[in-house]
């Protein structure tokens, strides 16, 4: 088997299970925040969303350090070289810890503050109590999971992802009978950490199976390996550390400026579309390792026809949703919870902006998160975290809770919407970023337009006076309408001849498989 078909299996087995272990999770937790709404109150379910956004704040799991470990091991993993994985591995694992160690030691020092931050009508009883229960559940993975990040640079993820799903269904099952016996939020958060805890273990237990070097090798790591990391994780680290505070701020700032209400009734509508895009970014995060691998072995040309093909399978994948969410959300709320849990059309139209503006940097993001152009972006998103604490304070304090909104779109827009194109165009692919920018600004009118025609279309539609129907039917009016819009946009173009061309080649080969079998 060449290395190309290598790498596009372990990609469709990564997006595969990586798409069905994300739709799963949409699945039971929604099922689960059903049952926590009607068990506890609204006031719960805000400390709830605005515990998981300080904690998201604190975190360094995302800021770049796995990214930097990740992409020093293509190399030893292609080699075979197991003395240098394990080094590199050890080396994680001891800054994970030293990590885990200080996001505990300043989650206690914001302990006093937590009045500042949570704005109640009525003083909620064991508030420290909860907040303690978060911070020791994101805190012990630090200490469990750095080896695991093999299967990441190995194109492995499905492996563990399968085990994960299993886990997830227990932790919902003992979740919802706790709700539902014992109304208790208290018990609710130590199933969670309880069972994260066996999860993260287990998956140590099966890394050390399948890697078995990884647990009798002590290999320290090479200065001059270290040395590459750090300077990786530094820009990586600078780079995450603004993207956090961009996407995770804002429910803080929403609680402190509008009420802690208003985070629980906006987090109904964050959880829907991030359960979206954490299904639709599988398809892109799942590749990193196989792009990572590309790059290496194939020329500017190749790698510019690639981004190409990712850039327009964003547009189609973010628009078509944006498109489905912008006209719906509002009708599944009324569906899933009630017309009391709805939040107005400028809250859906300017969350739908946010969700499509970070959609289609993914194409971007799978190039810089693989090559070293990280060390050119390293301080963009510190400004545009800056940019939009300003401008959400601002707006906020004007019109409220879509002013915050507002606020994280334009700070995007002012950074890294157009910078690290740039960036890219310039030091990558050594092509003129012109055509990029003039080509997302007439996808951003088309799409535009075809939302407009389909919502004016679905708005006043009523189906048997039946509301899950009414969703149903406007949903499929909006997917049909819209892919046929891509459809007439595309199907002459080359990098859509390919990835139909790479679809129908997948098909013939099962057809062949099983016909041999």
């Amino acid at each position: 088997m060449t290395n190309s078909n290598s790498r596009t299996r372990k990609s469709i087995k990564n997006i595969f299970w990586g798409i069905f272990y994300q739709a799963l999770l949409i699945i039971l937790n929604f099922v689960l925040r059903s049952i926590f709404i009607k068990k506890l109150s609204a006031e719960y379910l805000g400390v709830n969303g605005l515990f998981s956004n300080i904690l998201s704040v604190l975190s360094l799991a995302e800021l770049g350090i796995g990214n930097a470990i990740i992409y020093t091991m293509y190399k030893p993993l292609k080699e075979n070289n197991e003395k240098e994985i394990s080094s590199i591995l050890n080396f994680y694992k001891k800054i994970y810890a030293i990590i885990g160690t200080i996001i505990f030691l300043v989650g206690i020092l914001l302990i006093p503050f937590l009045k500042q931050i949570v704005k109640l009508e009525n003083e909620m009883p064991n508030l420290r109590v909860y907040y303690i229960l978060y911070l020791l559940n994101t805190v012990s993975s630090y200490f469990l999971v750095a080896k695991t990040s093999i299967f990441t640079a190995d194109q492995k993820d499905y492996v563990l992802k399968k085990i994960n799903i299993s886990f997830n269904i227990v932790k919902f099952i003992l979740q919802a009978i706790l709700l539902i016996a014992f109304n208790s939020y208290l018990l609710y958060l130590l199933a969670q950490i309880v069972i994260t805890i066996m999860n993260n273990m287990i998956n140590l237990l099966i890394t050390y199976k399948k890697y078995p070097f990884l647990r009798k090798q002590k290999e320290k790591i090479k200065l001059n390996t270290k040395k590459i990391i750090l300077n990786n994780v530094k820009s990586l680290f600078l780079y995450q550390f603004g993207g956090v505070i961009l996407n995770n701020t804002d429910n803080i700032l929403i609680s402190m400026i509008c009420g802690t209400v208003n985070v629980g009734l906006y987090s109904n509508y964050s959880i829907i579309i991030s359960s979206v895009e954490n299904v639709i970014s599988n398809i892109f995060t799942a590749t990193l390792a196989s792009i990572g691998n590309y790059n290496v072995d194939n020329s500017e040309k190749e790698r510019y026809k690639l981004f190409n093909i990712l850039d327009m399978i964003s547009y189609w994948l973010y628009g078509c949703i944006s498109i489905i969410l912008g006209v719906a959300i509002n009708d599944f709320i009324e569906v899933w919870i009630g017309k009391d849990y709805i939040l107005g059309n400028s809250v859906v139209i300017i969350s739908v902006v946010n969700f499509y503006l970070r959609g289609i940097l993914y194409p971007i993001l799978c190039f810089r998160n693989t090559t070293t152009l990280f060390k050119k972006t390293k301080y963009i998103m510190l400004y545009a975290s800056v940019i939009n604490i300003v401008l959400s304070i601002f707006l906020g304090l004007k019109i409220g809770l879509t002013g915050i909104l507002i606020a994280t779109a334009l700070s995007r827009i002012l950074t890294n919407i157009w910078y690290e194109p740039k960036i890219l165009f310039k030091e990558y692919f050594k092509e003129n970023v012109f055509k990029y920018y003039l080509k997302k600004l007439f996808q951003i009118i088309g799409l535009s337009f075809v939302y407009i025609i389909i919502f004016v279309c679905c708005k006043n539609i009523v189906i048997l006076h039946n509301n899950f129907v009414t969703l149903i039917f406007k949903c499929i009016i909006s997917l049909i309408m819209s892919n046929i819009y891509f459809i007439l946009i595309f199907y002459r173009k080359k990098e859509f001849k390919i990835v139909i061309s790479k679809f129908m080649q997948l098909v013939k080969n099962k057809i062949a498989i099983k016909s041999s079998v």
